[in-house]
């Protein structure tokens, strides 16, 4: 005789199963590149050629001016941007663009070259959403209904200092902490409580560079990689112990790019003549495997793939062999762009507004399918894909793409 289970119990678990913070799909992607921070998503169930199955637009949100990725967890998109100096953090609706909630705070919008509005993706963690302003608020929001929850100034709780630009990076959770980078001269990363905003640890003394920190592995301990305006280091997450530091100086400190990690050794590149590096890291240790200037990432990160590097050097989109660091193919057709992986393909997007699917293959240049989205220039955020669609955004408009299943 089966047992018969309480009805408040049945409702217990209906609600907690209803709930967008239980509701997660398989392929979201709940931060600044995705999972695994590696900017490579594992979603292949796709038809990449859009000449046999075009894509479809299903719909169109103006989410004001800004730089900001898109961030997907639960059935919800999670964007930034700005109007009339006036932050807004976005949480729509994944099937029609419906804005669920908004949260807005004063913020000007322009830096001293009017690139406008925010440049740091949300962060969704459980049922909630970390964003930082070019400015330094640190926000955490419900994620269901975007109640503030708790808010911290990078600025004037940590003395922080932005560079030219302002703060771009996006927040990074481990565990229980929090982690972000503040450009302090006595705290330049922090660790925060995740749940309370609880100053955990905090140390270093370099300038905020517009790169994001990504996670790594130090032995049993999980750790951090922060590419700042002047050096390249690793620290234990649960305290801040550094690990490693190593300089990485580039003009008017702009570090841009997301360093990639592979086993014990981190990617690090920069334009502006400055080239890349694979360093070998440990305890104490930071050393060059191979440094060349075979990939200046300007504004856009690299992704790895079967052992190779694909990224835009400058206004060439390259194929780089991890282990010697040598060109295996390039190409001008797009200019500047930024890019995605998933699976062994590449989500390719060009600045003037051309999206395209390249094979990521070391052995050639192939493209499989392009279609022009965006007529303006200065389209610098990367797309997503996540669960089926593309979401990809200008200054201001943000749009959502269906791509057809494959029948594979």
């Amino acid at each position: 005789m089966t047992p018969k289970i309480p009805r408040a119990i049945l409702l217990l678990f209906a609600f907690l199963f209803a709930s967008p913070a239980f509701a997660q799909q398989q392929f979201d992607w709940p931060q600044w590149r995705g999972p695994n921070r590696n900017g490579v998503s594992t979603e292949t169930n796709w038809v990449a050629d859009w000449g046999k199955k075009p894509l479809k637009v299903v719909w169109r949100a103006n989410v004001g001016d800004g730089y900001s990725s898109m961030s997907t967890s639960a059935n919800r998109v999670y964007t930034m941007g700005n109007f009339r100096d006036s932050d807004t953090v976005f949480c729509l609706n994944d099937k029609n663009g419906k804005v669920l909630w908004r949260y807005n705070y004063p913020c000007a919008a322009a830096d001293l070259e009017n690139f406008r509005g925010p440049r740091c993706t949300p962060t969704v963690d459980g049922n909630r959403v970390y964003t930082v302003s070019r400015l330094g608020h640190l926000l955490c929001l419900n994620a269901n209904n975007g109640t503030l929850l708790w808010t911290k100034n990078l600025i004037n709780d940590y003395n922080g200092r932005h560079n030219y630009f302002g703060l771009s990076g996006s927040p990074l959770v481990i565990g229980n902490t929090l982690i972000v980078e503040t450009g302090s001269a006595k705290w330049s990363v922090v660790g925060l409580n995740k749940a309370t905003g609880r100053f955990l640890w905090g140390n270093g003394n370099n300038m905020a560079g517009y790169s994001s920190p990504v996670p790594m592995q130090f032995g049993r301990e999980p750790g951090v990689v922060v590419l700042s305006a002047q050096t390249v280091t690793g620290r234990v997450a649960s305290n801040g112990r550094v690990v490693f530091r190593r300089s990485w100086t580039t003009q008017d400190g702009n570090n841009v790019a997301t360093p990639l990690v592979w086993q014990d050794k981190v990617f690090v590149s920069s334009g502006y003549k400055v080239g890349c590096a694979l360093l070998q890291v440990g305890e104490g240790v930071a050393r060059p495997v191979w440094s060349n200037r075979n990939m200046r990432n300007h504004f856009s990160s690299s992704v790895l793939i079967g052992g190779h590097i694909y990224g835009f050097d400058e206004s060439e989109l390259r194929c780089m062999d991890l282990i010697t660091g040598t060109i295996k193919w390039r190409t001008r057709v797009y200019l500047k762009g930024s890019l995605m992986g998933a699976g062994d393909r590449l989500i390719v997007q060009s600045e003037t507004g051309t999206l395209a699917v390249v094979e990521a293959s070391p052995w050639k240049f192939t493209e499989i399918s392009k279609s022009k989205i965006f007529n303006a220039r200065r389209t610098w955020t990367v797309p997503v894909l996540s669960n089926g669609r593309i979401y990809t955004r200008n200054r201001a408009s943000l749009i959502c793409l269906q791509l057809e299943q494959s029948s594979e």
